[in-house]
């Protein structure tokens, strides 16, 4: 369907429309996403700021109630006197239950009067509160319950009961302190604060709020799964909203607010957190995406079927054009192409291909005139190629310095001698031929020199084999030579004349004489395989050289053929 001119211009402006609203989508989503994120974060400020201010206001007022009764008490001078102290005590916590203890403690640190009576005669001269308190008005942070842990009712939530301590010393006309006032005020108190705060449409959109103390540690958390969510290690407190990475996995929307302090006295260092997950603050933005997407792809799709229809109308000639023009590719040459006149530019393209098919007839002719000599070149050529091929075989197992065979094809004549050898049951010899001492002509004469050397012994050993023989350079100074029908005897006079042939008679190039060893494998056909017989010539040419050198020696031989 998409190999037609028609539907890939409609399909391009298709494309060009979806790039386009997929770039408006981008950008109106990112400037939507910047917007929100703003105003999300401005709410969600608001939130811990108002948060902030309760719990600032709430420990203010509960240490001011405390400091109330403590200055009631003095100027009335009461006396410590559990009668006088205990229905005082049980109308104010009636009045205000965010107290959950409120107690009166003589200078010593005994409990005298309590709501409920209990702890009364209890040392709690140990307890920081009271310790604080006998130097002034004293607000403690969140603790866990200690000894009233197991005397009040538990938590309705499951949770350990957990205390914010106020206390106030007691003083007489003089000044002096004559005891200590002091309370436990539940932290469910902060718990209110937060459900009073946080509306049921915020909750509803996963904010939640924690509070820190001045460690950082949570004393405040929402219930749920994200009961122990901390920030995530290494991540500071985000005092602007930000997209900070949390230990529950994922990333919220995030503001701290430090708890504001009336006074130094409840001066605690708490923090409050609000956070939100990215997915829900940025969920206008989401949508306005996928309501820009939709729109674009809708508007896509007209834009595809206006184009459709458009090129329909101007890719009909061209129809025509190529239905022609198949017909002529078929080799109906009679065939005309059909004159276009909706536009200038399918008249111009129509009068081309007219002239194009004429031009294309005689060349036709043409090109099977030519295509008759081309053969023949071609054949030529191919011959050419043979002939070359064929030199380049030869010229691939020659070696290029003496003219001698390589050791390539010392290796495959060796194995088809050694087959027709062993069918035939004639003897076939093999011989190694070493320069002695060739490094000492190079080092002395120099490579020049030495070259000549092994193209001269090349010729002398040629010169000595018969046509049936077979002579190669086998790689440096050695030489490789087959004996075809040769007998231990006869391998053994070829050797000393090869020897004697280099030994008598002077190097060109002022190298003087050289002498050869020389060891050979005889019957090469009883060995294993030619890796067998070349081992045993080598074998036997190393004993030459350790017998002193300029010599033959036969493999299995147990004394070498010395030199004269």
């Amino acid at each position: 369907m998409f190999q037609t001119f028609r539907a890939r211009v409609a399909l391009m402006f298709g494309v060009l429309a979806i790039v386009a609203m997929g770039a408006l989508s981008l950008g109106l989503g990112a400037m939507v996403a910047r917007e929100q994120a703003r105003d999300q974060g401005d709410a969600l400020h608001t939130l811990g700021r108002g948060t902030a201010a309760a719990l600032a206001e709430g420990l203010f007022e509960r240490m001011r109630e405390i400091e109330l009764i403590a200055a009631t008490a003095e100027g009335l001078r009461p006396s410590l006197d559990s009668a006088e102290w205990r229905p005082l005590l049980d109308r104010m916590q009636a009045t205000r239950p965010q107290f959950a203890w409120i107690g009166v403690v003589d200078a010593g640190g005994r409990v005298q009067a309590a709501t409920g009576g209990l702890l009364n005669g209890q040392d709690v001269s140990g307890r920081p509160w009271f310790k604080e308190a006998l130097k002034g008005p004293h607000v403690g942070d969140v603790h866990p319950a200690k000894l009233l842990a197991t005397l009040l009712p538990a938590a309705a939530d499951g949770e350990p009961l957990r205390f914010i301590d106020f206390a106030a010393p007691l003083l007489d006309a003089q000044g002096r302190v004559q005891g200590v006032i002091g309370a436990h005020g539940s932290w469910e108190w902060a718990k209110d604060v937060v459900q009073a705060v946080r509306s049921e449409s915020v909750r509803e959109r996963g904010v939640q709020i924690f509070i820190l103390d001045r460690a950082g540690q949570v004393i405040h958390h929402p219930a749920g799964p994200q009961a122990m969510a901390t920030l995530a290690a290494g991540v500071a407190l985000p005092l602007t909203p930000s997209r900070v990475a949390w230990s529950d996995g994922g990333e919220h929307l995030s503001v701290a607010v430090p708890v504001p302090a009336r006074n130094a006295i409840t001066q605690l260092g708490w923090t409050v957190v609000v956070r939100q997950p990215v997915d829900l603050a940025m969920a206008t933005a989401a949508r306005a995406r996928s309501v820009v997407l939709v729109a674009g792809a809708l508007a896509a799709l007209a834009v595809m079927g206006l184009a459709w229809l458009a090129i329909g109308r101007f890719s009909r000639p061209l129809q025509a054009i190529s239905t022609a023009a198949r017909r002529i590719q078929a080799g109906d040459l009679a065939a005309r192409i059909p004159e276009a006149t909706q536009s200038s530019e399918l008249r111009q393209l129509s009068d081309s291909l007219r002239g194009m098919t004429q031009t294309l007839v005689e060349r036709e002719r043409a090109l099977e005139q030519a295509n008759a000599g081309l053969e023949e070149r071609v054949a030529e050529r191919t011959a050419e190629l043979e002939r070359a091929n064929t030199e380049l075989q030869k010229l691939a197992r020659k070696d290029a310095l003496t003219g001698l065979f390589n050791r390539r094809a010392a290796d495959d004549r060796l194995g088809e001698e050694m087959a027709r050898h062993r069918r035939s049951l004639s003897g076939l010899s093999v011989m190694l031929v070493d320069i002695d001492h060739f490094k000492r002509v190079n080092d002395t004469h120099g490579h020049a020199a030495g070259d000549a050397v092994l193209r001269e012994l090349a010729q002398r050993l040629s010169r000595r084999c018969r046509n049936t023989d077979f002579i190669a350079r086998f790689g440096g100074e050695e030489f490789v030579v087959l004996l075809p029908d040769t007998p231990v005897e006869g391998a053994l006079a070829l050797a000393e004349k090869m020897r004697r042939a280099v030994a008598d008679e002077p190097m060109p190039g002022g190298v003087g004489l050289v002498t050869l060893s020389i060891g050979i494998a005889s019957p090469a056909e009883y060995f294993v395989d030619a890796a067998a017989a070349l081992a045993a010539a080598d074998e036997a040419l190393y004993t030459a050289k350790r017998s002193g050198r300029n010599r033959a020696v036969m493999y299995g031989q147990p004394y070498p053929l010395a030199a004269d």
